[in-house]
């Protein structure tokens, strides 16, 4: 989409306009750097640098908590050992490499929570918190949960002016957006924002409270984050605390409810990470009092076993997707890049697939996503359920004569031929399944692509492997 956009286009085909993307600002950020020579790296640096500026912010906040306490070798070892875990508990490593919008959108969140922090100690909302919170949402769209309990929480606090205008400029621009969504004959929400809620709707109860329980019951990260809701309204109701503090337990627990109710988990450990942060350095502040009490009377020793196996428990799979990463990126690069390759040094024509990824990526030729992330007649046709053809009728109607998809993703047409698969040669890690099939439509796509893919399978990295089915007779 940031290739396309310096172009003047907003969309993942030139041919056509789509909004697959879940942030409004990432592409724009992205776009004057993709005819540099080092573009590939851009996100890699940006990644980095937000995830430093995060750090840094943590150890705003843990200077804070332990402001109370001497400056001695005690309480820097503390400060560096909580650091060190918090890069795990909010999976800081893994998001870098992943390659999207998430490590600028902790950053951005983290500097709204510090920013509420700084109001309750200093009595004083500086301006660089209306511009995080208008930013935030732009950068994406679950952010809306944390610049509304910031927003409530100025209003509240008095800040009439500031309140009213970071909200105004939040309508402002999400306005402006859904009107050049709706010029471009698009839908007012991306799509991958309506795919997303969508999937947060299905339920088996159409009882409200049955569907919030379902969400909740069925996922032990929403258990957690539910028992964090718990100690912070314990705070707010039972600890002796400041007006401030009180409204802050009050509006962040508005802001984990949000998730609750819409949000989204998982996608290698990413779609719940912002409000996690939140969650904790909510905590962490408001418990102050009582962690720097338990730290102090025990020894380093016995409180850094405590955290690290606090840690290791209770945001396990973090940790594990932070070992896992190489694993992970090796995983797109056996699969992903792979069809890529096929598809733009070999194939050479519009092409199926039901995971965007690197296929599209620098690919002037078509590419049909079945998902619907960037085409909303897919979108449509599976959210309907009514037309069991409905991929070889869209294929039909974009003139694609090949596919390469995950035999689980949809009913395959009868008529389409199945030429082989490509499989993993690692534990399956970040895509959906270990194998993508390869299907041709027609009997002349067919024979042509296999002969197409006799020569790329000699150019395969060494743990791939393409398992050709068997031959059709000509």
């Amino acid at each position: 989409m940031a290739e396309n956009l310096l172009q003047g286009h907003y969309g993942i085909n030139l041919s056509e306009s789509s909004s697959p993307s879940s942030s409004i600002l990432w592409v724009f950020l992205l776009a004057p750097f993709t005819k540099l020579s080092f573009s590939n790296y851009v996100v890699l640096i940006i990644n980095t640098l937000c995830a430093v500026g995060t750090l840094f912010l943590f150890w705003k906040v843990l200077t804070t908590v332990f402001k109370s306490e001497p400056e001695n070798k005690k309480t820097k070892i503390t400060i560096t050992w909580l650091l060190i875990l918090l890069i795990f508990a909010t999976n800081m490593i893994s998001l870098i490499f992943i390659g999207m919008e998430h490590s600028l959108q902790i950053f951005l969140v983290t500097l709204i929570i510090c920013g509420l922090f700084h109001e309750i100690g200093q009595n004083k909302a500086e301006w660089w918190l209306i511009t995080e919170i208008v930013i935030a949402p732009l950068l994406r769209y679950e952010n809306f949960a944390i610049s509304l309990l910031a927003i409530i929480f100025l209003f509240f606090r008095g800040y009439t002016k500031k309140s009213f205008t970071s909200a105004g400029l939040i309508i402002l621009l999400f306005g402006s957006f859904t009107i050049f969504l709706l010029n471009l004959n698009l839908s007012p929400l991306p799509t991958s924002v309506k795919f997303k809620l969508s999937a947060s709707s299905v339920s088996t109860s159409d009882e409200p409270i049955n569907i919030f329980i379902e969400r909740i019951t069925d996922n032990p990260k929403a258990v957690l984050l539910l028992i964090g809701m718990f100690f912070i309204l314990y705070f707010s109701f039972f600890k002796k605390t400041n007006k401030g503090e009180k409204l802050l337990s009050y509006v962040v627990n508005f802001g984990i409810l949000l998730h609750l109710l819409i949000g989204k988990y998982g996608s290698f450990e990413r779609y719940e990470i912002y409000i996690y942060t939140v969650t904790i350095l909510v905590i962490l502040y408001l418990y102050k009092d009582n962690i720097v009490r338990i730290i102090s009377d025990n020894s380093i020793l016995k409180m850094g076993a405590f955290l690290t196996i606090f840690v290791i428990l209770i945001f396990n799979s973090y940790i594990k997707a932070t070992f896992l990463t190489p694993i992970g990126s090796n995983n797109i690069y056996e699969q992903q890049y792979q069809m890529h390759r096929f598809d733009v040094d070999y194939y050479k024509k519009p092409v199926a697939v039901n995971d965007l990824g690197l296929v599209a990526f620098r690919n002037n030729s078509y590419v049909l996503d079945l998902l619907g992330l960037s085409s909303s007649e897919a979108l449509k046709y599976r959210a309907s359920g009514n037309n069991p053809d409905w991929m070889d009728k869209i294929t039909k109607d974009h003139n694609v004569k090949f596919a390469m998809i995950y035999d689980k993703f949809e009913n395959i047409p009868a008529g389409w031929k199945k030429l082989g698969e490509l499989k993993l040669g690692k534990i399956k890690v970040t895509p959906s399944h270990s194998s993508v099939s390869f299907y041709a439509f027609d009997d002349s796509t067919y024979y042509k692509t296999y002969e197409l893919l006799k020569k790329f399978t000699t150019t395969l990295p060494k743990d791939s492997k393409f398992i050709f089915s068997k031959r059709l007779a000509k």
